[in-house]
């Protein structure tokens, strides 16, 4: 049997978007919104199993690529306060294998008329790094697809 190693890692991401903290984080909550934005690029799919976006609250999803969504994500909210913060422990499981647990804070700073977002992911990847660089890929791509989610919505409402 190989040995399995622990990979403990911290990654900060930053994006800065033209619109307002209030904004974004509608966009953050919204199931339907998420749905758009919440993967890193078209050959990904989630599926929301659950969904209780509240101070200990769970969501529950399935992602992957497009028709394999085998991967279980399990989110329970921390903390919430409204166009500012969300922090959250997620965890991810491939069959009855846990492959990391994470704790997760987004901050909404405001940045002249839009918003600076901070996401900080402090990750404990159960079977090595590749974890670590698929969270990291991941969330990049997916909060460059909230840009455009956020782009999309404000061309949209004029």
């Amino acid at each position: 049997m190989p040995e399995r190693s622990t990979v403990h890692e911290t990654f900060v991401i930053e994006r800065t978007y033209d619109a307002p903290p209030a904004r974004v984080f509608v966009a953050l909550k919204d199931v339907e919104a998420r749905l758009r934005w919440g993967t890193p690029n078209k050959t990904v799919a989630i599926t929301f199993l659950e969904t209780d976006f509240r101070i200990g609250g769970r969501d529950v999803s399935r992602c992957g690529p497009v028709g394999r969504q085998d991967y279980l994500i399990d989110v329970r909210y921390q903390d919430i306060v409204d166009d500012e913060r969300i922090v959250f422990v997620e965890t991810v499981s491939h069959g009855e294998t846990r492959l990391a647990s994470a704790l997760i804070t987004v901050e909404l700073l405001p940045h002249d008329t839009g918003t600076r977002l901070k996401l900080t992911d402090q990750i404990a990847a159960y079977e090595g790094a590749e974890m670590v660089n698929g969270s990291k890929a991941g969330w990049s791509g997916a909060l460059d697809n909230l840009g455009v989610e956020l782009k999309r919505d404000a061309a949209a409402n004029r």
